[in-house]
Formats: structure tokens, C-alpha cells, sequence
């Protein structure tokens, strides 16, 4: 494949891409944007599922016009560094797996490697086909699916070999939060869902046939390990809801844990559960008046129409003035915990 077919593929991938809005976080950009794509194998299935990288680059950039944005990349730039820290970023199967773009292009100006996963297995919450989500099925995969995407970023070409190995973390918003946990030592209990599903039966991340959701058989044993080379986490209203008494008492990492205040109000994904399980205690961080979506890239309320409930919060909270924050914490806490300034 020549390099302007991969660009125009590249450009077509990101033609999906909700709407970001200018940077506004304090820390100023030290490099530009680069983009290229990779796949990996789920396991469960053989088929390939896309990531997508984000790293920086002293490459001119290309203009491409999101709703009333611009996002200014260079598609398949060249590195501007031979190290790089790692950011996995995963929100679990969605119809838009690029609803994180913004903190993943704030990560790669700023000197890391940030990798957006898509997860085959079900539609994003809400959506009419609900084929996987809610069932035993999906949630065995997921960490799997995690780790065979790092595995897949470790072994791509140019890119690869410039990860250092000692340095990578994950972020997990919602299912993907569930992955991260999984894959960094969490044990999950699928079985749980039944019960869960009876006591919040309007829950369609874990229920989507309501009460009458039941955990399925998997194809085949999907077990999950943990994975050493993950260093940190940083969670997201993630779904804590699978994991039973001790199910989080192998993770070792530092564990960087974020709540919406209004993300979770009739308690069915259990994102407090998670604070309580963790054998240290994490930095964690209530967010005021946010709801379940705040932690995704904010569009403009004149697009909010178009793109449905992951763009719209509760009344009075102010999405893109939260993300100058949170973009900036993330950088921070990676830094730390990864020990990944430029």
C-alpha cells in the first residue's frame, strides 16, 4: 500500500471524528500531532479491529474540517521522539471508538503516544442493537481484546520500538475502565449480571433486555491475566459493577479514579464499588454536576442535536471548561506515575 492511499484511508478513518474544539489547558503543546492506524486480532473471534495512534511530531500538519472545527494532524508524521511513553485508551465497544480523541491529541503534543482501541462486541449504550452488551460474553473479551491491541501497538512498524516498555499506562471510561482493571489483575464475576440486571433492569450498559438479561455461556473459556507491562490506570466512571469481594486485590499500580457526580445516580454500574475494592487507596476526583458522558470530547451546544446523549450534560456544567482541567491532570498524573516528561 503506497503511503497516499494509507493517508487517504487515514483521513477517511477520521472523516467520523465528533467535533474538538481549540485546546484550552494551560500546558502549552511542545510538538504537533501525528496520526496513523494499526489492527490487531480480537481473540475471541480472529477478525482485525482498528487503533488508532496519536503521537508527536515536528511534521507540518493537515487541516481536516469536524463539524465547526478544524483538527490539525499530520497524518503517518514522522516521530519527533525515539522514547515515548504509552497511553492505552479504551472505552469498550461503542459505534464512535474516537469519543476520547481529545485528551489522546492533547497526550501527543505534549510528548506521549496515545492509542485509541476499538472493541468489537456491542454498539455504544442505547443503541437499538444491543447484540453483545449486558452479556457474559463481552466482558471476558474486553481485557483480552485490550492486551492483544498493546501487543499489536509493541509490534508495529515505526513506532514500535520507540515505546518504552517501562512506561505505559491506560485510561478506561466506563466498560473500558472495567477493562483496564481486568487486565491490570482485576477478577470479574459475569454471573453477577442477572442479579444486577433485576435490581436495575433500566440499565442498558449491563441490561439490555432489562430484568430479563442473563449472562450467556461464552463460545469458549476467555480468561484473563494480569498484564506487567501496565504501569498505571486512570479511571473514568468505569463499571465496577462485575467485580465481587476481593475482585480487585491483585492490582498493585497507582490507580487515578474520576466520578461524575450525576454519572451514576441509581447506582447500576457501581463506580464507587471500585474505590472501595482497590487494596491502596486512589487518587480520586468527584466531578461536580458532571454526568456519565462529561469525560468525552466536548462539541459546541449548536452541534449537541446531532450527536445525541454523549454530548449533552446536566444543566449548568460546562464540558469544554472541564476538560481544560482534566486534560491537564491526565498529562500530570502520567508524568508522575510514569515518570514521562518530555
Amino acid at each position: 500500500m503506497g503511503r497516499r492511499t494509507r493517508r487517504w484511508i487515514l483521513a477517511f478513518l477520521l472523516a467520523g471524528l465528533l467535533p474538538v474544539p481549540p485546546a484550552r489547558a494551560e500546558t502549552p503543546a511542545q510538538f504537533r500531532a501525528a496520526v496513523s492506524q494499526i489492527v490487531y486480532a480480537d481473540p475471541g473471534t480472529g477478525k482485525s479491529a482498528p487503533v488508532l495512534l496519536l503521537y508527536p511530531t515536528r511534521d507540518a500538519v493537515q487541516p481536516l474540517r469536524r463539524g465547526p472545527y478544524h483538527l490539525n494532524v499530520a497524518p503517518e508524521g514522522w516521530p519527533a521522539l525515539d522514547s515515548l511513553p504509552l497511553v492505552m485508551m479504551t472505552q469498550g465497544p461503542s459505534r464512535n471508538g474516537l469519543a476520547m480523541v481529545s485528551i489522546a491529541l492533547f497526550l501527543a503534543r505534549r510528548g506521549m503516544m496515545a492509542a485509541l482501541v476499538t472493541h468489537p462486541g456491542g454498539p455504544e449504550p442505547g443503541a437499538k442493537d444491543a447484540s453483545k452488551t449486558g452479556t457474559q460474553p463481552l466482558w471476558p473479551e474486553l481485557p483480552l481484546q485490550l492486551r492483544a491491541a498493546l501487543d499489536a501497538v509493541l509490534d508495529s512498524s515505526p513506532m514500535g520500538f520507540r515505546v518504552d516498555r517501562e512506561r505505559i499506562g491506560v485510561i478506561g471510561y466506563a466498560a473500558g475502565g472495567h477493562a483496564a482493571l481486568a487486565a491490570a489483575g482485576g477478577v470479574a464475576d459475569p454471573g453477577r449480571i442477572p442479579q444486577l440486571c433485576a435490581t436495575h433492569p433500566e440499565n442498558r450498559t449491563l441490561c439490555p433486555a432489562g430484568a430479563r438479561t442473563t449472562a450467556a455461556a461464552p463460545p469458549k473459556r476467555l480468561e484473563a491475566a494480569t498484564d506487567p507491562r501496565i504501569r498505571s490506570l486512570l479511571l473514568m466512571d468505569p463499571v465496577g459493577a462485575l467485580f465481587g469481594d476481593g475482585g480487585l486485590s491483585r492490582i498493585t499500580v497507582p490507580v487515578r479514579l474520576y466520578e461524575a457526580e450525576k454519572g451514576d445516580e441509581s447506582g447500576a454500574l457501581q463506580v464507587a464499588r471500585v474505590r472501595g475494592l482497590l487494596p491502596r487507596p486512589p487518587e480520586y476526583d468527584l466531578v461536580p454536576g458532571a454526568g456519565h458522558y462529561a469525560f468525552l470530547t466536548p462539541v459546541p451546544a449548536s452541534a449537541a442535536a446531532r450527536f445525541g446523549a454523549a454530548v449533552q450534560d446536566p444543566p449548568g456544567f460546562d464540558r469544554a471548561a472541564f476538560h481544560a482541567r482534566l486534560n491537564d491532570e491526565i498529562l500530570d498524573y502520567f508524568r508522575r506515575t510514569l515518570d514521562a516528561a518530555p
